[in-house]
């Protein structure tokens, strides 16, 4: 399928760029994490969470390459239309939820975060979110 290509290749980048944090890369962190209009982070990476995180995207390119039938995977049909559509809605809800640091309805937006994710991450998630769902319903 047309969107199966195109979504995985971009979260398996995603996912390298998290690995290359869990291994102690730097660049791009200051814009990769919320942070308050102080200028502190929400929250502190930890090295074990972000490499999670890597293998949780790349797991989740897996099923949606099975899904958009690139990969041939003995896997019941079901399950990975499910899966796929869990992805959908996950995206959505991050790109659309009105929450304090992330998504198109944030309150915070003038820090460093905040921009990218109002032009970078945000219509990011919204478009995957409608190319998995998508997916979901159409194969």
């Amino acid at each position: 399928m047309w969107t199966a290509l195109p979504c995985a290749a971009v979260l398996t980048l995603i996912a390298g760029i998290h690995f290359y944090w869990a291994l102690g890369g730097r660049a791009g962190l200051r814009i990769a994490v919320p942070q308050t209009t102080q200028g502190r982070s929400v929250f502190k990476p930890r090295r074990g969470s972000t490499h999670l995180v890597g293998v949780a995207l790349l797991v989740a390119a897996a099923f949606i390459l099975v899904q958009g039938g690139v990969l041939a995977v003995p896997l019941w049909p079901a399950a990975s239309r499910a899966v796929v559509a869990l992805l959908a809605l996950i995206f959505l809800v991050r790109a659309l939820a009105p929450l304090r640091y992330t998504g198109l309805f944030k309150t915070v937006r003038d820090t460093p975060f905040g921009r990218y994710d109002t032009w970078l991450y945000s219509p990011l998630c919204l478009l995957l979110g409608l190319a998995l769902a998508h997916q979901a319903v159409s194969a």
